[in-house]
């Protein structure tokens, strides 16, 4: 199966084509808030090192948030496009879990968590074996704070994201001895990762409709504009 996956969830524009696991060409750079201007072009820049057309992609995967708002739409909305016109599935993949397949080596609890602005965090816990991740908590968007609460039971945690920084534990007012805490900055969602985890999901026929294909927004009730 050939795979073109895509990650614009942040301000790296990342893309894969994997085939059978293997990857045929990547991009993986600062976008600087580009990604509209520079996903298509990008697209067919891979295609071309790759050896191969458009039509020639299997299945499309995306990574669907949380994330920027407007990087998720441009990311879904191409990938819809592409779907729709060569009748290709889709697969959508959350960012979250993204991220922590950074670190599936790690034989632990996981942590991602990605800066949700007004003081509080988009954050998922997962346990690794070292070969697979299990979701040990819903996605979340709460306070720093309050995700401490949730992981002091764990003896060691493996956090990981743009918003890791010590100085954040400071401020949640918790303290946490450095043997408990353990602080990664390589967070940043790759393509890569992306197809794999969508592999994983074609294998299992987890496919989203084209007209049902929607970024992953997490609102806080401020911000709600479902309407729900």
């Amino acid at each position: 199966m050939t795979i073109l996956a895509i990650d614009t969830s942040t301000d790296i524009l990342s893309i894969a084509i994997v085939k059978n696991g293997k990857a045929l060409a990547r991009f993986h750079r600062k976008a600087n808030r580009r990604h509209s201007i520079l996903l298509v072009p990008t697209i067919d820049m891979l295609l071309k090192k790759a050896g191969l057309k458009i039509k020639d992609i299997d299945c499309f995967a995306v990574s669907v948030g949380p994330g920027s708002f407007t990087g998720l739409r441009i990311g879904v909305t191409v990938v819809k496009g592409l779907a729709f016109a060569l009748k290709k599935p889709i697969v959508a993949v959350p960012t979250l879990d993204v991220i922590a397949y950074n670190v599936l080596s790690h034989k632990g609890v996981i942590c991602p968590v990605l800066d949700a602005r007004k003081n509080k965090v988009y954050a998922c816990l997962y346990r690794s074996d070292g070969k697979a991740l299990k979701r040990l908590s819903k996605y979340m968007l709460l306070p720093m704070a309050e995700l401490l609460k949730k992981t002091i039971k764990y003896d060691k945690v493996l956090f990981l994201g743009d918003y890791i920084e010590e100085r954040s534990f400071e401020r949640s007012g918790l303290s946490r001895s450095q043997d408990q805490i353990l602080l990664r900055k390589i967070w940043q969602p790759r393509a890569g990762a992306v197809a794999r985890l969508g592999a994983e999901q074609a294998r299992a026929k987890k496919f989203v409709k084209c007209e049902d294909l929607e970024p992953m927004y997490i609102y806080s009730k401020e911000c709600d504009i479902t309407g729900k």
